[in-house]
């Protein structure tokens, strides 16, 4: 038993690492998104409580899929699930700040070069920013520590910081290059978003932050076996 556990720490993510983790996050952030849209246009009297779960819900798909992945290299990994916590705490500011931002610029927003579009995509940078570190600060005590017995590594502290900082940077990068500059490209005031274009937005916001944060998980995997 302990020499399988050994053996499992010893593991090092690679490029198939990356490309599934890629994948499982963008696939997450979709089916998420998509079973809350489902679960609000069938019962509209419960949207007032699914805006709990307006970012918890793509969260904890994106944590349940990134999960089946981390069992290989992470001991201990079920405790990565608790991320989507998050989802819950941040939900309200987010919205009282960057929706409701969008929402009194009448659309201007999402019209590409215009005042209110730079404008919004700055608040959306900075209020995901400051979630990546949030969620890359929780996943960083939570599971990544215990990537391949980091904990047991004076290392271990900057390999954290180097997680979290990437965490931050793939949330600011991956929803305003998601969420408002391919939304603009997509978006027409004249109709709403199709289940096509949410769903390439959706995909696109979650594959830019998988990608990133994927990089960052093999460099801290290499980096501990290195150091081994």
């Amino acid at each position: 038993m302990l020499h399988e556990k050994q053996n499992t720490c010893r593991r090092t993510p690679g490029l198939v690492t990356w490309v599934c983790w890629v994948g499982l996050t963008a696939l997450g952030g979709i089916v998420g998104t998509f079973l809350l849209s489902v679960v609000s246009n069938a019962n509209t009297s419960l949207n007032g409580l699914l805006i709990w779960c307006y970012l918890a819900s793509p969260l904890f798909f994106v944590a349940l899929g990134q999960w089946l992945l981390l069992r290989r290299f992470v001991v201990q990994a079920s405790w990565w699930l608790l991320t989507s916590v998050l989802g819950f705490l941040f939900v309200y500011p987010y919205l009282l700040i960057y929706g409701f931002s969008a929402l009194y610029s009448s659309g201007q927003s999402l019209i590409f070069g215009t005042r209110e579009f730079w404008s919004v995509s700055l608040t959306l940078a900075i209020m995901s920013l400051l979630f990546g570190s949030l969620v890359g600060l929780m996943q960083g005590i939570l599971g990544i520590k215990r990537l391949g017995g980091l904990g047991e590594l004076g290392a271990a502290p900057r390999l954290l910081l180097w997680w979290v900082t990437g965490s931050a940077i793939a949330w600011g990068v991956g929803y305003p290059l998601g969420e408002q500059f391919l939304a603009s490209f997509l978006w027409h005031a004249s109709t709403p978003f199709s289940q096509a274009a949410a769903g390439l937005v959706v995909g696109t916001t979650w594959g830019i932050i998988g990608a990133i944060t994927g990089v960052v998980l093999i460099w801290v995997g290499r980096a501990r076996a290195k150091v081994w």
